[in-house]
């Protein structure tokens, strides 16, 4: 993935975005900026599977263009949740950025600078909640780790933009609120893994695809992490035994309160067979098995829904797991019945 360099490349790319958006209901809504100033712009409506997304995007203020994002409310201030600021030319200062990839697709991006009130979050600490989205990108002659938002050719184009509105909602309450803290249980040895739970994403580097094949969506790994995120804690936001955790290892696990022991751990991929990618996904489950789980842990291997394959659900059946497919925030078993969590 390359970053758009040239003003061309951008407005191209910035038309192309807006030719989505007027396919939904429009209206001119003003927006509360943290310093105070105030601005009427177009405004489309969206729905998403997380609910209805407020999207502006005004013309060009100087040398960006303005990406204004957030959850329509009908209470409170009418400030963005998101603004991804993208420059009209290369700009490693501002927010946003537009990039393409060997597939020739155009992504919306972000560099990972968010503001939270009027001060601006460390940017170590955003990579750190976005850890699973990061992805390496040539930007203008340097590899840079950027968060990959969504594709502009995808049809889940605004759901994907609504997780990760939602992750930077998250990343701020917790950012203004100090709650980067351990899960663990009262009493617990040091030493033992299954102590190890957090609330939160750790830094393991950035990610790279290395040798990408069509099959193969190294992008739509940290969005479907996040959508899955969302879905088990929806199911088990009144079971008083088990909640949804995870860890720097684990993508996502269902795991005892009372123990710390995973009752399911769910690994995600983005590709099927044939690809690395599975065989490594059977040798994180079995290990993370006995890392954080017990003999009667449930293994769970997650892909994106355009990976669909019988070789992979035949082979990971075959070693007592099970294959689960995501999209738009809803999850789905092989036969195409909805995935319903068990505890």
């Amino acid at each position: 993935m390359k970053t758009l360099v040239t003003r061309k490349g951008n407005l191209d790319a910035l038309r192309f975005f807006r030719r989505k958006l007027k396919k939904n209901k429009q209206k001119e809504l003003e927006w509360i900026f943290p310093d105070g100033s105030r601005g009427k712009y177009p405004t489309y409506l969206v729905k998403t599977y997380l609910g209805k997304l407020e999207i502006g995007v005004p013309e060009g203020w100087g040398t960006r263009n303005p990406h204004l994002i957030r959850f329509a409310q009908r209470q409170g201030s009418l400030s963005p949740d998101v603004e991804l600021n993208i420059p009209k030319a290369h700009d490693r200062r501002v927010s946003g950025l537009y990039a393409k990839d060997a597939n020739g697709e155009i992504w919306l991006c972000s560099r990972g600078s968010f503001t939270a009130g009027r001060g601006r979050i460390p940017r170590d600490i955003s990579f750190s909640h976005f850890d699973k989205w990061l992805y390496e990108i040539d930007d203008e002659g340097e590899l840079r780790p950027i968060i990959p938002v969504c594709s502009l050719s995808s049809p889940t184009i605004f759901d994907d933009i609504a997780t990760f509105t939602t992750a930077v909602q998250e990343l701020k309450k917790r950012y203004k609120d100090e709650s980067y803290k351990i899960i663990s249980p009262k009493k617990t040895n040091k030493d033992s893994p299954k102590s190890a739970w957090r609330d939160i994403n750790e830094f393991e580097g950035v990610k790279s695809s290395g040798d990408k094949t069509s099959a193969e969506y190294p992008y739509m790994h940290g969005p479907l992490c996040n959508q899955l995120k969302i879905s088990l804690e929806k199911s088990l936001e009144r079971n008083k035994k088990f909640i949804a955790g995870e860890n720097k290892h684990i993508d996502a696990a269902i795991v005892a309160r009372k123990t710390k022991i995973a009752h399911s751990i769910f690994e995600v991929k983005t590709a099927s067979l044939p690809s690395s990618q599975i065989y490594t996904a059977v040798g994180q489950l079995l290990y993370y098995k006995t890392l954080y789980g017990d003999p009667n842990t449930h293994l769970y291997l997650v892909l994106p829904s355009n990976c669909k394959s019988s070789d992979t659900e035949k082979f990971i059946e075959e070693l007592g797991m099970q294959v689960i497919y995501g999209e738009s925030g809803k999850f789905k078993l092989p036969n195409g019945e909805e995935y319903i969590v068990s505890v």
